[in-house]
């Protein structure tokens, strides 16, 4: 008969029992476990934060993008005041024009387009003598 035995006995312990201490006894053997197990949980918080901190940066530059927009379209949907009739000269394009008349916040190209629409105009073709319709922004 043997002295000495490694069978253990399914019997005599509960399975949750002896895998806790079979985990625990691995852990104090094997610091490193402990070790590593540690910095795959900070690794994680870092990952985490840094994920929040990119879609935060992704979010600013999509507001800004969209308040960049809508003062481009603001300006050009300025409240129209009035407007004023002139009569083209020789020399002037409609760029001129735009330059002379439009208002020192106003995009030049956007001034041009307005010219274009308030006069029914489909290119940037002008003569001298035709009598052009201004509008004025406030």
């Amino acid at each position: 008969m043997l002295k000495y035995s490694t069978y253990h006995s399914i019997y005599n312990e509960t399975p949750g029992a002896a895998s806790a201490c079979r985990s625990s006894v691995s852990d104090h053997m094997n610091p490193s476990v402990i070790n590593t197990k540690a910095l795959i949980k900070k690794a994680r918080i870092v990952l985490k934060q840094q994920a929040v901190f990119k879609l935060m940066i992704v979010l600013l530059l999509i507001i800004s993008g969209f308040t960049v927009v809508s003062q481009v379209f603001a300006s050009s949907a300025s409240s129209l005041q009035q407007e004023k009739r002139i009569v083209v000269e020789p020399g002037d394009t409609l760029w001129s024009i735009a330059l002379k008349n439009k208002s020192s916040d106003m995009k030049t190209i956007v001034y041009v387009d307005a010219i274009k629409r308030h006069n029914n105009l489909n290119g940037s073709d002008i003569q001298a003598g035709d009598i052009l319709s201004i509008p004025i922004y406030k």
